[in-house]
């Protein structure tokens, strides 16, 4: 998939806003989380703990939300206000962050939150790759 949306990025008539590998990996580690989160979700439920998941239930459930939407933002190249794609990359970053500590936390007896949390952590450096890579600054704020 990494090589099709790279492709993609390419045919857009508009060159893209930030360097292509950089963007393309990071699209392609949010759609992944997006997916990993989902599972993990409802693997949660699937363990029959009540009120013991429910945090992680919740944050894979936004993760994989926001990891969407950020994937959506960063595969459209025409007139991007990069202020607002700089905004989700942070968010989608933070969102990360937040379910990877969350499932780190239940990693030792889950082995879905194990996997859950690698691929957060694989899309918020990513994100940040994004954010201070030296060719990417012109998203830095």
């Amino acid at each position: 998939m990494h090589r099709t949306v790279e492709r993609m990025l390419r045919t857009n008539p508009e060159p893209p806003f930030a360097p292509a590998d950089a963007l393309s990996a990071c699209i392609h580690a949010c759609i992944e989380t997006a997916q990993v989160c989902t599972a993990c979700a409802d693997a949660c439920v699937g363990e029959h703990l009540p009120g013991r998941l429910d945090a992680c239930i919740r944050l894979n459930l936004d993760c994989a939300d926001i990891c969407t939407a950020t994937s959506r933002i960063l595969s459209r190249q025409q007139n991007p206000d990069l202020a607002i794609v700089a905004m989700m990359i942070e968010l989608c970053a933070a969102a990360c962050d937040a379910c990877a500590r969350e499932c780190d936390r239940h990693a030792e007896h889950h082995a879905h939150c194990q996997i859950c949390a690698a691929a957060c952590h694989r899309c918020f450096q990513a994100c940040r790759s994004m954010m201070t890579g030296a060719p990417t600054d012109y998203l830095a704020h």
